[in-house]
């Protein structure tokens, strides 16, 4: 089944997002509710229509999307026969409104269409009671978790009527079509991923009031070095809303057999009752002000500064969480011992989960990864502190484990298993051809190369330039097809390396070091854009800095939806140095458009760069010139790599024609004189400092193409000559000094 029209019920928080998702997502959406009022029924839906579309802080990828949403009313706009192809319901939680809802849209549903809750409170057998037979097995839960732009996980909960086939189909939809996680969940309390995550949660609060703990050393405890959110347990409750912790909690009290594994919590009951539910009222076990994040204190009930908690344990851990493992198993201390109790109870709360919550155990583990951001699931990290004596020690303090536990004599996941749903990066490699310190290239298929971005926080290092001129070199000279440059992590490549800038500027060797650095960028990325065969990027998350000009310069880029992208390198008093300005000027002056439209299109870009600004996602890296139209955008990020080696293997076969070297006329001094006139405005309001104005005045001078006149033609690599001589002269200044000092001691940017 082809899912291509989408009817949201419900124009609430959720049902807007949801909304707004599937139109990311290239479908025809149509976003209803209540009407109450009759000389405007659409009301609801409008304002959240308006939300959605929002010119400055729009819910879509790009507006031009915004003809695929249309808005309504249930009176008006169920009352003829609807063509969608699934209805997805996100009214209030309350069965009498659902099935209200319900009984409207089956009168005008096609005999095919899908019909899915996303409640994540009310048994989707008690929603079911609506349909009929034929209609029960096209009936099926939906749970999106919020936000459901950036939260990865979904839950589909089956009735035992639903359709197997439906089933697949809601799945395929889920993954291939919005990107996202899926489990399959039995129709239980919390389903997968709450009940799991919510047990924890209370369980963690409830010993840590029985022991004494603190807010601020039980979230030391329970967060980053155990592979949890770092906002630790009562952190991410503040997050979630102590209301939805408490009555999840409260109902899973009511369940037979959770009683024992859900309990009353005294301070979280007592901040409800005040009204501190969190963050969405600015006050929970946490609150922010001016001076910083204080923390609620119980003896005086009043919020006091943080302190720093005392626990020996907590300077053992570093980021190797398998190494934290071991440490928390043979810990003997109070704290170490709090630490090993919240992740053995957390695994044998999961244990128990199979199958009553879901049929597989990895699916536990998908729920809390995609739906808690944990960096592993439970049964991962069981397997990570070791299987068989985690196993013989809950047996003792527990007593008797699930028979599936009991029966179980290997570990849980195979080396290097992923939890991810598509076909591994190393399905793809026939074989290895190097694996150096800041990258592996592999052969791919048969006849395509793979080079992976592997430094140091995958930056941009001078190493890995030379490995990209020697991996060209093999794809043009050898019997290679084309190349695929990847990287692994949240993140692509956020730039290049500070610390030696810092240390080139202290040691006062900036051209000696620095400036063989940049030439080495810039012929490795000439290499690239320039080069004989196809070559495709696959970009993630962050791009920034160095990262950005490399995919500037790759022919082709398949970017997931979820990128962000930008030359920021005016944050810590720099300009690009990699030929990102020369790659910009490139692609507006080599244009055939106007000369004054040339005029605006340079100064965006000027804008943006000098204002470091960063796309939101890869549409607007498009908008803002650092995608192009020939570049693919995916939902599914785990998908780039193999989309992006179906691009190459396209690109192959269609007769590739590689980018040839050309001139242009520049803007010269005319454009360099209206970016000083803006820039000579923007100081005297105080809108800029003076080393802005002397960074940004830098800028426009690359851009232009320096104190050229008018009709003068340039190249890249004269452009790319002037961002070297601009970038090493900024390098050289305090100023530029003081921002990069900043920058690595607090990871913000200094406004000097």
């Amino acid at each position: 089944m082809t899912i291509r029209k989408a009817t949201i019920l419900g124009a609430g928080v959720m049902g807007s997002q949801i909304a707004a998702l599937l139109v990311n997502a290239g479908l025809k959406v149509k976003l209803l509710d209540i009407a109450i009022d009759e000389k405007d029924p659409n009301k609801i839906s409008r304002k959240s229509y308006e939300m959605i579309t929002d010119k400055k802080r729009p819910q879509l990828f790009d507006l031009d999307f915004a003809p695929n949403l249309t808005y309504g009313n249930f009176d008006e706009d169920l009352k003829e026969q609807d063509d969608a192809d699934i209805y997805i319901e996100a009214v209030k939680e309350e069965l009498d409104i659902k099935h209200s809802v319900w009984n409207k849209v089956k009168a005008v549903a096609k005999d095919d269409a899908l019909f899915a809750t996303n409640t994540s409170g009310i048994p989707i057998e008690y929603i079911s009671k609506v349909f009929s037979d034929d209609e029960r097995q096209r009936f099926f839960g939906m749970h999106f978790f919020n936000p459901p732009r950036i939260m990865k996980l979904v839950e589909i909960i089956p009735l035992k009527d639903t359709d197997e086939a439906v089933v697949n189909a809601a799945q395929d939809f889920a993954e291939e079509k919005l990107g996202k996680g899926v489990v399959v969940a039995n129709d239980v309390p919390g389903f997968v991923a709450n009940r799991v995550g919510t047990q924890t949660m209370n369980e963690v609060m409830y010993r840590a009031e029985k022991e004494g703990l603190s807010i601020t050393e039980t979230d030391a405890l329970t967060g980053r070095s155990i592979g949890r959110p770092s906002l630790g347990t009562y952190g991410l409750v503040d997050l979630v809303g102590l209301d939805i912790a408490v009555t999840v909690t409260k109902g899973l009290q009511q369940v037979p057999g959770e009683k024992e594994f859900f309990h009353d919590t005294e301070l979280a009951e007592k901040l409800m009752e005040n009204g501190a539910l969190g963050r969405k009222t600015k006050q929970g076990f946490y609150k922010k002000e001016k001076k910083g994040i204080l923390v609620f204190d119980p003896e005086t009930n009043e919020y006091v500064e943080q302190s720093q908690p005392a626990f020996e344990i907590l300077g053992k851990f570093s980021k190797d969480l398998k190494a934290n493992m071991d440490i928390i198993f043979n810990a003997d201390d109070k704290a170490g011992l709090f630490m090993w109790e919240t992740l053995r109870n957390n695994f044998y709360y999961s244990a128990l989960n199979v199958p009553k919550a879901a049929s597989d155990y990895k699916d536990i583990d998908r729920a809390v990864v995609w739906g808690f951001n944990w960096k592993k699931g439970p049964f991962q990290l069981w397997d990570m502190m070791g299987f068989e004596r985690v196993k013989e020690r809950m047996k003792e303090e527990l007593g008797e484990l699930p028979e599936w536990i009991e029966n179980r004599s290997d570990s849980f996941y195979d080396v290097n298993e992923s939890l991810e749903r598509v076909t591994p990066v190393k399905e793809f490699i026939d074989s290895e051809i190097w694996n150096r310190e800041d990258s592996n290239l592999s052969v791919a298929n048969k006849d395509q190369l793979l080079l992976k971005l592997q430094s140091q926080n995958n930056i941009i290092s001078d190493g890995f330039a030379k490995d990209l001129i020697e991996a060209v070199d093999l794809l043009e000279t050898e019997d290679y097809s084309s190349m695929v440059l990847y990287a692994d992590g949240r993140n692509f490549s956020v730039g290049a390396n500070l610390y030696m800038m810092k240390k080139a500027h202290e040691m006062k060797k900036v051209d000696d070091l620095v400036g063989p650095a940049i030439d080495q960028l810039h012929e490795s990325f000439n290499r690239m854009k320039y080069a004989l065969k196809p070559i495709v990027t696959a970009v993630q998350g962050k791009a920034l800095g160095g990262g950005c000009e490399l995919i500037l310069h790759s022919p082709f880029v398949v970017a997931a939806s979820e990128t962000y992208t930008g030359m920021v390198e005016a944050g810590v008093g720099l300009l690009p140095s990699g030929g990102g300005l020369a790659e910009m000027s490139d692609r507006i002056l080599s244009t055939t458009h106007k000369h004054d439209d040339k005029q605006k299109s340079m100064t965006e870009v000027l804008t943006n760069i000098g204002m470091a600004k960063v796309s939101t996602n890869a549409y607007e890296a498009k908008r803002y010139g650092y995608l192009r139209d020939t570049d693919s955008i995916i939902l599914n990020m785990e998908k780039r790599v193999e989309a992006a080696l179906n691009k190459a293997r396209l690109e192959s076969e269609m007769n590739y024609i590689p980018k040839p070297k050309g001139k242009y006329i520049a803007l010269g001094s005319d454009f360099k004189a209206l970016a000083q006139g803006t820039l000579d405005a923007q100081r005297l309001g105080n809108f800029i400092s003076d080393h802005d104005y002397d960074i940004t005045l830098k800028i426009a001078e690359v851009l232009s193409g320096g104190d050229l006149p008018r009709n003068t033609y340039v190249n890249q690599r004269y452009l790319q000559k002037l961002e070297r001589e601009r970038f090493l002269e900024l390098l050289q200044t305090e100023k530029t000094y003081e921002r990069i000092s900043y920058m690595l001691d607090t990871g913000k940017p200094l406004r000097n």
